[in-house]
């Protein structure tokens, strides 16, 4: 059986419909209670860690709004995300994978590609050239007048 999803709402223990004011100190009491600087327990810093993330969604007006629509959705990222998930399976206990990596995300957007790249770094350097052979006559001039 799967454990069920822990919310951000559970995490701080307050109502969905809590205010700012409600997240404020229920944020700050947990925050107290479970800093590992203060708590000695080897799982308070993930806890720790947990408690900030929810706190970062709840008191953002518009995260929230986007973390509620998701839990009415039915649940699609109904918790904050998990810094140590992707070190949860593989030989070890760490793996190069996490579940919510993409490489679509990673791609280029569209582009000119190699040739633009190409055409950009000529187009600077003939710029670099110019400026170089107009300083050069600059100086040119100007050290003939002196002289």
């Amino acid at each position: 059986m799967i454990p069920p999803v822990e919310t951000c709402y559970d995490i701080l223990g307050i109502a969905p419909d809590a205010t700012p004011d409600e997240i404020r100190a229920a944020y700050r009491k947990l925050a107290k209670q479970y800093h590992p600087d203060v708590n000695s327990d080897p799982d308070a810093s993930e806890r720790f860690i947990a408690i900030q993330q929810a706190y970062e969604v709840l008191i953002d007006p518009e995260a929230r709004a986007r973390y509620d629509l998701s839990l009415r959705q039915g649940g699609a990222g109904a918790a904050p995300r998990d810094p140590f998930r992707h070190r949860a399976a593989g030989a070890g206990g760490q793996t190069a994978w996490a579940p919510e990596f993409t490489w679509r995300a990673q791609a280029p957007g569209p582009g000119a590609g190699w040739p633009g790249t190409i055409a950009v770094l000529i187009v600077w350097g003939v710029a670099f050239i110019l400026m170089l052979v107009l300083s050069l006559l600059l100086r040119a001039v100007i050290g003939g007048r002196r002289q």
